[in-house]
């Protein structure tokens, strides 16, 4: 797991680039790395104390004059969720043990009653993830905040997925509420094409033999008839069920009463945000940028990703404009969506399969094609060009789009209204004229509503399963000539005993992350690093950590199309990828535990003096 906690970018009190910082579960324990900006990894903490499932370090909260740490003495904090307990009597997976990293201390346990699947936490709230059940707890007491029992159950690999922002907590809901329901949300039907049709016969036809077959057998003998009717009853309980699959609620973590948050049609609309539909399908993953106003949605077939951006209204949820900017294709077969990771300026998503496959994806924070002027500059630009402003371009595309009713999709078999999909309501045209008698034509909660633009990914990247001439030591190793140089693992060696707990049934489990380059240390270990270095890049490395523990860095490299006849600021893009460094971070039988309490000068606790001096300094 990729720690994405930006408080402990304070580990180098010099302020220049924050390193990384990352977390590895093993069959027997877990491990947590730091890689700064020099490229040398260092091991910050090691244990083994059985299977763990999930694992936070715990960010500093956020303290006031009215709100103080109960816990500033202890911490950094580290939640952990291991099969075996503090109290050592709740079932396994049951409870989430909180230890200071600075005196080695348990300071907290929480016991639950069902088995616990993932831990979120931000400066406000520690979040557990329980089956269909969602329990938040203050930052700085751990006393229960809010719970939420109205989740709805996905496969795997997330069982409930959610997405903490830095303050909204976004989750899928099991039913629509029509009076709470915000404007806008998933538009159009997803890309068909030639392979996605031959695709959906086969699947009909491989159905309807299956059919046949298990009444064949059936009339034969051959197959009991219970298993029959137990399949039968739960298709006929699925027809019955009320839940709805697809739903996403957000909710204010501030704001939000405490105690349990219900959307129903009598529960007033307080501290929810937004509520849509965001799929036809359950929700399989999903995660906030790092603005917290974009939202990436992925569900079970994994086909299509969705970037929603949410824009409130202080009154309810149900005039909140939820505005689907992008389906992001990845393509016609079935693969569950395991991690999602943004660029720091928004204009890149990183989308992890468990298939080992990365899918890189260009965006634009407020909508629109992706072009060689958004994203070969390396800062964000804005959304019309000088030239679009100076020649009225932009008065022109908004009258064009108010005359056509509202959200028009470039790409043909889209859906032209916003009402799409089949689970919205209707707008109501007295929207649009309010908008005009109130004299503000540019209110973004209202009609018209922004294009939807589809995009397929420029680049691909696969996660090898093993590394080629791999070095024991910890700092990083290019490959020769910057070539990916794979050799194939031998089929006769046994698979490595250890390997992290989650590598189980044939899935490969990846997680990513973008910061700056590595790399440039391997290269001139002497030299020193030039502040404007990088800057000459114009996206940032892409780290992607395997559940091997082998970390590559791949450099990403954006140009125009190459096919392009001209080269425009509306020309497409392409992108090259380059592995420039490998990390071996894996420990071995013989690797000795680095457990607290720890020293003064342990870059974790450093990073958490830092940035509680600051939030005391903040707080008055």
């Amino acid at each position: 797991d990729t720690s994405r906690n930006m408080e402990f970018h304070e580990i180098h009190s010099t302020g220049n680039e924050p390193p990384l910082l990352l977390m590895i579960g093993y069959s027997d324990g877990m491990q947590v790395w730091s890689i700064p900006i020099s490229g040398e990894a260092q091991e910050l903490f090691s244990v083994r104390h059985g299977p763990v499932r999930a694992a936070r370090i715990l960010p500093a909260p956020q303290i006031s004059a009215q709100k103080c740490d109960n816990f500033s003495e202890k911490r950094p904090l580290l939640g952990v969720c291991k099969s075996i307990g503090s109290s050592g009597t709740s079932p396994p997976y049951c409870c989430v043990d909180l230890y200071s990293l600075r005196t080695g201390e348990m300071v907290k346990s929480i016991q639950f009653k069902t088995p616990i699947y993932d831990l979120h936490c931000n400066k406000r709230i520690l979040v557990v993830v329980l089956q269909e059940k969602i329990a938040a707890f203050d930052s700085c007491t751990f006393t229960k905040k809010f719970f939420v029992t109205s989740c709805y159950p996905c496969p795997g690999p997330n069982m409930n997925p959610i997405a903490l922002g830095s303050r909204w907590l976004a989750y899928a809901e099991n039913k629509l509420i029509r009076c709470h329901q915000s404007r806008g949300g998933a538009c159009g039907d997803n890309i068909q094409s030639y392979t996605a049709t031959v695709i959906s016969a086969a699947k009909t036809i491989k159905t309807g033999l299956t059919m046949v077959g298990k009444v064949v057998t059936q009339l034969t003998g051959t197959l009991p008839s219970g298993a029959t009717e137990e399949e039968i009853l739960a298709h006929s309980n699925i027809r019955r069920s009320p839940l709805v699959p697809g739903i996403i609620t957000i909710i204010d973590t501030e704001t939000v009463a405490e105690g349990q948050v219900l959307v129903s049609e009598d529960s007033d609309s307080d501290g929810i945000v937004a509520h849509f539909p965001a799929h036809e399908k359950p929700i399989c993953c999903m995660a906030f940028n790092p603005s917290g106003m974009l939202l990436v949605t992925t569900d079970t077939l994994g086909h299509d990703f969705h970037v929603f951006q949410i824009l409130t209204h202080p009154w309810s949820s149900s005039q909140s404009a939820v505005h689907h900017l992008y389906t992001l294709h990845r393509g016609e077969t079935e693969a569950k969506v395991q991690d999602i990771s943004f660029s720091h300026d928004c204009r890149w998503v990183v989308v992890s399969t468990l298939r080992g496959t990365s899918h890189v994806f260009p965006i634009n924070p407020y909508g629109g094609q992706p072009c060689v002027r958004t994203h070969m500059s390396p800062r964000v630009v804005n959304r019309m060009s000088r030239f679009q402003k100076s020649a009225g371009l932009e008065e022109i595309e908004q009258e064009l789009t108010s005359k056509q009713g509202g959200r028009c999709s470039p790409v043909p078999g889209l859906s032209s209204s916003p009402s799409g999909s089949p689970l919205h309501g209707k707008l109501n045209s007295q929207d649009t004229y309010n908008n005009f008698t109130n004299n503000n034509p540019g209110n973004p909660r209202l009609l018209p509503l922004p294009s939807l633009t589809v995009v397929l990914p420029l680049a691909q990247i696969k996660q090898p399963m093993t590394l080629g001439t791999i070095t024991k030591r910890t700092g990083p190793y290019l490959f020769g000539a910057g070539c990916f140089s794979i050799k194939a693992p031998c089929k006769s060696k046994p698979a490595p005993q250890i390997s992290p707990s989650k590598s189980v049934g044939g899935e490969f489990c990846v997680a990513a992350v973008f910061g700056s380059s590595r790399s440039w240390f391997a290269n001139n270990p002497g030299l020193k690093r030039e502040k404007d270095q990088s800057k000459q890049f114009v996206v940032e490395s892409l780290y992607i950590i395997s559940c091997y523990g082998s970390l590559v860095e791949h450099v990403l490299e954006p140009r125009p199309l190459s096919t392009a006849p001209k080269i425009s600021d509306d020309t497409p893009l392409e992108m090259m990828t380059c592995p420039r460094a490998s990390w071996t971070l894996v420990r071995t039988p013989q690797w000795n535990e680095l457990q607290p309490p720890f020293n003064a000068n342990h870059p974790l606790l450093l990073a958490a003096d830092a940035v509680q001096y600051y939030q005391y300094l903040l707080a008055g």
